[in-house]
């Protein structure tokens, strides 16, 4: 019996659970859930979503955490107090796990709005995850990917106007409060933000070359796991392709950085560090090491789910039906599930194409929802061939 598979989409649904067993990358999701308003919004008894999602390379973990109530009374805003979007691990502060990042379209944060997807893409030879985001004048997305072993988290933040409007303005701001939190643990920090060309010192605005600036790292000198204080930094690298300009504000409790972006660019990406556990100088180090060639992985990395990358529908289709010829009259009850499927791939593809974040991750999640299905029609085939 020929036990080799003849579908190269089985063979990449297969391979999470190999590269998992190999050290892979895994990512959970908590799932979405409802949970009583306390200082999200300020009204007692109404509900906010929140929805976690952790992301793990073997070497270091991440997760990033949503909040947004969604009572009526807010119209189609979802507040919370301390931001959207935050990254509770490695540590809650370097990246605040409140909320790291706003995203101004037009003027107005898109994270405010409601987050119409949160899931996972992939796992194993890499992990991914994506949410979206539905702003008046444009639908939002957010993916965050990891590889395997890596310490850092790989981002790509698109903006698409919906029909009738126009993104005339788009900027990112990150939050960190590296090492520690000084002021709300009353003690006396002295933050520093460190390019490849400069590092100034709490509090000034380092206004940012984004040429030259290719890496940004927040540092603490006197909360410094060296000195036995603190945590430990963190740093951003940003391609500078998207970039108009950029700023970071050094305060002594949190450091603010700016980013304002070319809107017809369409997207930008982006790599966050949170080096909790080393210190300033070991960060430093493989900051002035890596830098380089971190940003050179996050320009050509391929943020797509890698089983829709490698999926030809018309491939997908002729094997499918050659498979159901194969596997006889054993194959007839499974004949309405794989059409099924076929006509969702289909339908759902010119979309993807077309740059729909969503269509991609149905597709993905439908091939992977089709592993089992597609092993027994293909043993079936196996057993009925001459």
């Amino acid at each position: 019996m020929n036990h080799s598979r003849p579908f190269g989409i089985i063979l990449a649904l297969a391979l999470p659970l190999a590269a998992l067993a190999q050290g892979g990358v895994s990512v959970f999701d908590g799932g979405a859930h409802m949970v009583a308003s306390t200082f999200e919004c300020g009204t007692a008894g109404h509900q906010v979503k929140k929805q976690n999602i952790t992301i793990d390379s073997g070497k270091t973990r991440y997760a990033f955490g949503y909040s947004g109530c969604t009572d009526p009374a807010h119209g189609d805003q979802r507040p919370s107090a301390e931001g959207n979007f935050g990254m509770p691990e490695p540590w809650v502060g370097n990246w605040y796990w409140g909320g790291f990042i706003q995203v101004m379209v037009n003027g107005t944060d898109a994270l405010t709005y409601d987050l119409t997807d949160m899931r996972i893409l992939e796992s194993g030879p890499r992990g991914s995850f994506q949410a979206v985001w539905k702003h008046p004048d444009a639908t939002i997305g957010l993916r965050i990917m990891m590889l395997p072993w890596s310490n850092h988290v790989l981002c790509d933040l698109s903006w698409k106007p919906v029909p009738d409007k126009t993104v005339k303005s788009v900027s990112v701001v990150l939050r960190c409060y590296p090492s520690f939190f000084t002021t709300s643990q009353h003690r006396q920090g002295e933050r520093h933000c460190q390019t490849p060309r400069i590092d100034l010192k709490q509090p000034q605005t380092l206004d940012l070359v984004p040429d030259k600036d290719t890496y940004l790292y927040y540092y603490d000198a006197i909360f410094d796991k060296a000195k036995g204080e603190g945590t430990g930094p963190c740093a951003a690298i940003i391609a500078p392709e998207a970039v108009a300009s950029g700023k970071v504000a050094i305060g002594d409790y949190s450091e603010d950085t700016t980013v304002s972006l070319k809107p017809e660019v369409g997207h930008v990406r982006f790599a966050l560090y949170d080096f909790a556990g080393l210190t300033n100088a070991e960060a430093e180090a493989y900051l002035k090491a890596q830098a380089a060639p971190d940003l050179a992985e996050l320009l050509k990395v391929d943020f797509r789910p890698s089983v829709v990358r490698e999926t030809d529908p018309e491939k997908f289709r002729a094997e499918a039906t050659k498979l159901l010829a194969d596997a006889a009259d054993d194959g007839v009850a499974l004949k309405p599930q794989v059409d099924e499927l076929l006509a969702k791939i289909g339908a759902l593809k010119a979309k993807a194409d077309a740059g729909d974040w969503q269509a991609e991750a149905d597709i993905a999640q439908a091939l992977r929802g089709a592993d089992e299905l597609f092993w027994r029609l293909r043993t079936f085939a196996a057993l009925n061939s001459p």
